[in-house]
């Protein structure tokens, strides 16, 4: 008998990132600056890495320059076993029109 495959839950692949952000990462309730770094990119999603725990459910906006802003979500988090006292996030668009992916390659913010 063969093991178990993994099968993958996202629906599109994610591509590397520099860990530059193509603007401010921001906290919706409070406009204060996200101070993490972005890992991986897809069409409608990103995953970050942070010092600070937040709940899934929290509201962030990308804003980028010209002023457009890109509203996402924390879909899920987890420790970042790589690094100590770090957490890892996954964010979603909330608009599915506003493809990450396109901003992030657009930026020059991909590996």
């Amino acid at each position: 008998m063969g093991l178990a495959l993994f099968k993958e839950k996202r629906l599109s692949i994610r591509r590397k990132l520099t860990g530059l952000m193509p603007g401010r990462l921001i906290f919706e309730a409070t406009k204060i600056d996200v101070d993490g770094k972005p890992v991986d990119v897809s069409a409608n999603g990103m995953g970050i890495v942070i010092s600070k725990e937040i709940e899934p459910g929290t509201a962030m906006t990308l804003v980028l320059k010209g002023g457009h802003e890109v509203p996402l979500t924390v879909a899920w988090g987890q420790p970042d076993f790589g690094k100590q006292d770090m957490f890892r996030y996954g964010l979603v668009t909330v608009n599915p029109s506003d493809k990450l992916e396109d901003i992030f390659v657009e930026a020059g913010c991909l590996r």
